[in-house]
């Protein structure tokens, strides 16, 4: 939580007479991200995105292994006044081979985590202002170099979607039981969006529909040629029906440049998603469908937290905002301009490195995403994340939309 300086300063002096427990620590590095970043900060900030500073740390002179934790100060500009936000972590400086920062930087347990507590605007610098032993709270010094940084925020743009649950009746039970996504599938879905999309916020609404009459498992029924007519059918379906109900939506006086995307629980059968279409040019009449459930073992236990709909739903409306397959785990390859080998996040000339900030209230910690490990979401590759190439693609065609379709 923030607090005032005058009040860190007086409440956070060492008990006289206590030998530090180093003789100072180096800053050897300050990160400012929101869903992936190197440390040239390369990849555009956006205001009012949710924001984590990490600081990494190098101890000198360390007698024992020492937990830390850290207070930051962030203001407009050097020398302003600011704010205290104390680390959302504590890390350990160890006497001996203490991790490198290319091993704190693929770890979040390793860095000091600040996440900043209001909705960053502008330029901003950020200041590692102390460092406390935790168990006690003495000070550690720190070395004036290296423990500044200034980044600037920038507008960012809104991504506005609409997510209608499909309720659909299995007509092979005695008694004829209707499906539909739980809540927790529209809750991780807008919590990834919002975490790992490019935009300031995400305006989300969302309903449960009943399916046409004709949609019922099973879902899919593949040909001895790789052809699916069912599952084709289906789709087009459910495509329709999306179409139909966005332009009832838009011509009753809704957002036009509203993304419109249908969700399908697994009961009873997986339904495979995708888009209508996959736009040139900006067009958000452009519709995807997919499904949700909780992640099996085997099948994408690489997820932890309970639900498949984020990062599936991110890669089908990722479609609708013209992103293509890179061509990597099994996929077409229809993005020649993807830049990184095997579908990663990123390359080691790069060393971008995916950072998701979480979701307290969704049991999603906070957590570093190495490219060495994983995979850009239009990939059918595990271990998901963004990387900057689909971060920088979504954002340009958000902005295009937002200038060609505002009402």
């Amino acid at each position: 939580m923030g607090y005032s300086e005058h009040g860190a300063h007086r409440n956070g002096r060492r008990p006289a007479g206590r030998l530090p427990a180093l003789a100072n620590a180096e800053v050897i590095g300050i990160e400012v991200t929101q869903a992936i970043q190197n440390m040239r900060h390369e990849v555009q900030l956006f205001e009012g995105k949710a924001t984590v500073v990490r600081v990494y740390l190098d101890p000198k002179s360390l007698k024992r292994n020492t937990r830390v934790r850290g207070e930051l100060v962030v203001a407009p500009e050097p020398g302003a006044p600011g704010q205290y936000i104390t680390s959302a972590n504590e890390v350990v400086l160890r006497a001996s081979e203490h991790p490198s920062l290319a091993e704190q930087r693929r770890d979040a347990s390793l860095s000091l985590n600040f996440l900043l507590p209001a909705p960053p605007v502008g330029p901003m610098n950020v200041q590692l202002k102390r460092l406390l032993v935790a168990s006690n709270g003495e000070d550690v010094p720190i070395l004036p170099a290296g423990n500044t940084a200034v980044v600037d925020f920038v507008p960012g743009p809104v991504l506005r979607v609409r997510v209608l649950g499909i309720r659909y009746t299995d007509i092979k039970s005695p008694t004829l039981k209707k499906h539909a996504p739980d809540v927790i599938h529209f809750n991780h879905l807008r919590s990834f969006l919002t975490r790992a999309y490019p935009v300031t916020r995400v305006e989300w609404s969302q309903a449960v529909v009943d399916s046409p009459s004709n949609f019922a498992p099973p879902f899919s029924a593949p040909l001895p040629d790789g052809q699916d007519p069912l599952w084709e059918a289906l789709l087009e379906m459910l495509h329709s029906q999306l179409l139909s109900i966005r332009q009832a939506d838009v011509d009753a006086g809704w957002d036009p440049r509203t993304h419109y995307y249908g969700l399908v629980a697994d009961d009873v059968g997986f339904f495979r998603g995708a888009a209508n279409n996959v736009p040139s040019n900006p067009d958000p009449t452009t519709v995807a469908v997919g499904p949700c459930g909780k992640p099996a073992t085997g099948n994408w236990d690489w997820d932890r937290d309970g639900s498949y709909s984020d990062w599936y739903a991110g890669h089908e409306l990722a479609h609708t905002f013209g992103r293509h397959h890179p061509g990597f785990c099994g996929q077409d390859a229809f993005d020649p301009h993807y830049p990184y080998a095997s579908g990663k996040i990123s390359s080691i000339a790069e060393d971008c490195i995916g950072f998701d900030v979480g979701d307290s209230a969704l049991n999603i910690p906070m957590q570093a995403c190495p490219h060495e490990r994983y995979a850009d979401l239009m990939s059918y590759c595990d271990w998901q994340w963004i990387s900057k190439h689909t971060y920088d693609g979504l954002h340009k065609r958000l902005v295009d939309e937002d200038q060609q379709f505002a009402p």
